[in-house]
């Protein structure tokens, strides 16, 4: 698109009106991009996708990044660095009640958690007291949908011995290259990836627990996890909303397209993410991929919120969300 079709498009959109904590001013010959921060895990291939191959782009030049930990997530907010990322749920509205000015936009996965174990006999949390088990992202989304599921099931917690670690690929590889450990927590694509690896070096792992699965039996009220999604600053989704249309319907079609070419889609996530295509082609049916406005299902959400601020209102910022903050 030339320099003045997009000045044209961007001036429709409201974006000419932007302030310092957006993007910069348009007078340059090349307009910077906008940044759309991802995450190292499965939830970002539907991003990528529509990044790539969406309408968005032709209204605002965009580019990918993505995040290492939660932390590097929350400072980016809290620095006014970030102003739009894929987030876990959870660090929207603690951010939120933070005083960040922030808005949970959607909900891209319903749940990329899968326990994986060395022993096949292990098939119940029960199961897991007495063993070791390797857990990422201490008292992040991961971590809080395990305790939740833990105390909902009367598992001891104390009597399993948990390593925590940073990071999802932290995770993995150290559950296959130690004897030690018992069990992971581990995250798409990694858990798939993590399979692969193993029976590669002839290592028996067994996928044996299906976290969403439980999560669903469990709270009828709220059967799925709404795992992560997009997080956007405020100010800037009440400037862009014709942008945010667009974009919100290239997730949708990229969520389609996906599906129906697995292979391309992995190709596709083995530039960015830090997997390979084997792995990502993988997990990609393990991934509950979908698209809701967060707005659509603010019910949902709240349910999920009340869960998790029943069990440790700490976990959310000592509050529960307001409706306000989904868009």
């Amino acid at each position: 698109m030339d320099r003045r079709k997009f000045l044209n498009s961007s001036m429709n959109l409201g974006l000419g009106t932007m302030g310092a904590l957006m993007l910069p001013s348009f007078a340059f010959a090349n307009p910077p991009k906008l940044t759309i921060w991802g995450a190292p895990a499965l939830i970002s291939l539907s991003l990528i996708v529509a990044i790539k191959q969406g309408a968005a782009k032709d209204m605002m030049p965009l580019k990918y990044d993505s995040w290492n930990t939660p932390d590097q997530l929350r400072a980016g907010f809290a620095g006014k660095d970030f102003v739009l990322a894929a987030s876990p749920s959870n660090v929207g509205v603690n951010l939120y009640h933070q005083g960040i000015d922030v808005k949970l936009l959607n909900i891209l996965t319903n749940g990329l958690n899968y326990i994986f174990t060395k022993n096949e006999n292990i098939k119940t949390l029960k199961d897991l007291e007495g063993k070791k088990l390797i857990l990422p992202f201490k008292n992040d989304l991961p971590d809080i949908v395990f305790q939740v599921l833990c105390h909902a099931y009367k598992v001891d917690i104390s009597k399993i011995q948990i390593q925590y670690v940073q990071t999802p690929p932290e995770a993995a590889m150290l559950f296959v290259k130690k004897d030690t450990f018992d069990a992971v927590f581990a995250q798409e694509p990694m858990a798939s990836t993590m399979s692969l690896l193993a029976k590669k070096k002839g290592v028996s792992v067994y996928r044996s627990i299906d976290v969403q699965k439980i999560w669903s039996e469990t709270f009828k009220e709220c059967p799925k996890i709404p795992q992560a999604g997009l997080i956007v600053r405020a100010q800037f989704f009440e400037e862009n909303q014709k942008f945010f249309e667009v974009l919100h319907n290239d997730l949708i079609e990229a969520v389609k397209w996906i599906d129906s070419n697995k292979d391309s889609a992995a190709k596709i996530g083995s530039k960015y993410l830090p997997t390979p295509k084997m792995g990502i082609r993988a997990a990609i049916p393990y991934a509950n991929f979908t698209a809701d406005r967060c707005k659509d299902i603010a019910d949902s959400l709240d349910a999920f919120f009340a869960i998790v601020y029943d069990f440790n209102p700490k976990l959310l910022g000592g509050k529960k969300p307001p409706k306000s903050l989904y868009v």
